[in-house]
């Protein structure tokens, strides 16, 4: 049986002020071979880049530019790969809750895994951005996640300047919240196609 291998980020935050983004979204990367998603942001780094920016530990979706952006979306959905996400408006999280932002990114997480079309046979790997430092924190998250699922899955926290599929993911969460947050489609529209699951907590 072969291993499935998730990749997960965010885009968005978790805060209740004026300064924050108005929805937080997180996006999965899914494929059972990561070593061509790799080879596609290696690619990239080595063709596209200018040589001062291929001296940075990664690339980023908001520290691009729109040619970057295109390029490394493009040459990622040509590989066999398939995108989930789940979009909070932040608008819906009551003012007793706010303070909860931990829970909310645990729920909101759960909440987008537990919709994913596995069974308790298939093997899952499950890599997330590396955001969360304290130990405590981190194991609540994993135990969480592994209750709403209801499947077995292992769970890494990685960092992503070390992780080119955490870094391909990365791109596809800004896509993603490129849309719901300014309303700009351009480059949602570049990896639509493979979109197989989008859950949407939205007013």
């Amino acid at each position: 049986m072969n291993l499935i291998y998730i990749y997960l980020d965010e885009s968005g935050d978790l805060g209740f002020n004026k300064r924050s983004t108005n929805h937080i979204v997180i996006a999965l990367l899914i494929t059972k071979n990561p070593f061509k998603v790799e080879r596609c942001i290696k690619r990239i780094r080595q063709r596209k880049l200018k040589k001062k920016l291929k001296e940075l530990p990664e690339i980023k979706f908001n520290k691009s530019n729109d040619i970057i952006r295109e390029k490394t979306l493009l040459c990622i959905t040509r590989e066999p790969i398939e995108i989930a996400y789940i979009v909070l408006d932040k608008d819906r999280v009551s003012p007793s809750r706010q303070n909860s932002k931990q829970k909310i990114y645990n729920f909101i997480t759960g909440y987008l895994m537990r919709s994913l079309p596995y069974e308790n046979t298939t093997k899952l790997k499950l890599i997330v951005d590396k955001r969360i430092s304290n130990k405590v924190v981190r194991s609540d998250f994993d135990r969480y996640v592994r209750e709403k699922t209801g499947f077995k899955v292992d769970i890494s926290h990685e960092n992503s300047e070390y992780n080119k599929c955490l870094q391909a993911t990365d791109f596809i969460a800004g896509a993603i919240f490129r849309k719901y947050e300014s309303g700009d489609c351009r480059f949602y529209d570049l990896i639509k196609d493979r979109i197989k699951i989008s859950e949407h907590l939205l007013r």
